[in-house]
């Protein structure tokens, strides 16, 4: 990301100027061989799609999805844009990238309401029109077959993007001997605000801390495996009482007391490098676990210190992609989510931050174009491995 474009993401009244040079820019890349571009009308604005497709289509094995800023996250909006530019440059060869059994799908902007329209009321273009969270319509979209899609967006009708994407890939879902391998980058602000929170408190608070989201309980257990604490009393995370919605930590007052200094350590050496994540399905994690070990010995200069560079969502039950890929019964279908630092939580704070302070836009871009090129090798690492 250049310069000027983080000064239009940062000013609400050229956002439309900027989505529009976006979308020209998307169709742009239709002038390379075997690209096409194709746009699809919402009630609440354009969705644009890129498709590289093969000559014969009786020869696809593989289907590659990526999908980008469902929300106020944009690592997979510009990662694609820095893919396609690639190509462009050829910089990337066209025929390394379009392999003969494989064709790939972008979806690089998905909610262009949220884009276009980045209130407070909406979490700076977190939400569709109506308020609801397009990451909740996808196992009602893809398997509505299944019990677990029945309490999605209840009362909410499934909204034209999902269906785009569905009739998009619908002839390969069809053809149920194409593999179909989706993934789906997001952003996430837990990373800063939760490993602050366990250097600042852990200490004090000791064997009381509590433990009150999934991520916190895998920031610790990522330094202990990092650097190699010992601990003997399981389950290391555990509730006072069945219905207790936080956890503790099952470790002496000692143990902790080395668990913290070893967070401080890994905080001083993280803190100007990216927070990251893979997060896979029961039927995906084979798959993603090798993407992600991947993409991280790649960029491990750039990213944080992780035991763990892919995870599993078995924390949440809803609607997501990723869940979607279990709930199916087409077989096949392999679905992921890359999670990345957020860098536009609360846009007007971001505003405001980058008036007052001389050196926002100099760090700001480092971090974001970090955040694209770990999108970027994501992308090139998932089309080349099978």
């Amino acid at each position: 990301m250049d310069l000027q474009t983080l000064k239009l993401l940062l000013d609400i009244t050229k956002r439309k100027q900027l989505f529009i040079n976006l979308l020209k820019k998307f169709e742009s890349f239709s002038k390379l061989e075997n690209v096409e571009y194709k746009q699809f009308q919402t009630p609440e604005g354009p969705l644009p799609c890129i498709l590289c497709r093969n000559d014969n289509f009786e020869k696809v094995n593989f289907l590659k999805v990526f999908i980008g800023a469902q929300h106020n996250e944009y690592n997979g909006l510009f990662g694609t844009l820095l893919f396609f530019e690639y190509l462009i440059d050829e910089e990337i060869p066209i025929e390394k990238i379009l392999q003969s059994n494989q064709d790939l799908i972008f979806f690089p902007l998905m909610n262009p309401y949220g884009f276009l329209n980045p209130s407070r009321n909406n979490k700076s273009g977190y939400y569709l029109k109506n308020g609801t969270n397009l990451n909740r319509y996808w196992r009602r979209t893809f398997a509505p077959e299944s019990p677990l899609s029945k309490d999605d967006s209840v009362g909410y009708p499934i909204p034209p993007h999902a269906k785009f994407v569905r009739s998009v890939i619908e002839k390969y879902w069809n053809n149920h001997s194409i593999k179909i391998l989706l993934l789906d980058f997001h952003e996430t602000s837990l990373f800063e605000r939760y490993l602050g929170h366990l250097v600042n408190n852990l200490e004090e608070k000791s064997i009381t801390y509590k433990f009150d989201h999934w991520l916190k309980e895998g920031i610790l257990f990522n330094i202990i495996k990092l650097y190699d604490i010992p601990y003997y009393r399981t389950p290391l995370f555990y509730k006072c009482t069945p219905s207790a919605d936080h956890s503790h930590i099952n470790l002496s007052m000692k143990q902790i007391e080395t668990v913290h200094e070893k967070l401080e350590d890994f905080y001083a050496k993280n803190k100007d490098k990216l927070s990251f994540y893979f997060c896979y399905s029961e039927r995906s994690k084979p798959y993603c676990e090798r993407l992600a070990k991947k993409v991280y010995h790649k960029l491990d200069d750039l990213l944080w210190d992780t035991y763990f560079p892919a995870i599993s969502h078995r924390f949440h039950d809803h609607g997501c992609f990723v869940k979607m890929s279990d709930a199916t019964s087409r077989e096949h279908v392999y679905t992921m989510e890359l999670e990345s630092e957020k860098h536009f939580f609360n846009l007007h704070k971001e505003i405001e931050k980058s008036k007052i302070n001389p050196h926002y836009y100099e760090k700001k871009i480092v971090k974001i174009n970090t955040a694209e090129k770990l999108a970027l090798e994501s992308i090139k690492e998932m089309i080349e491995l099978t």
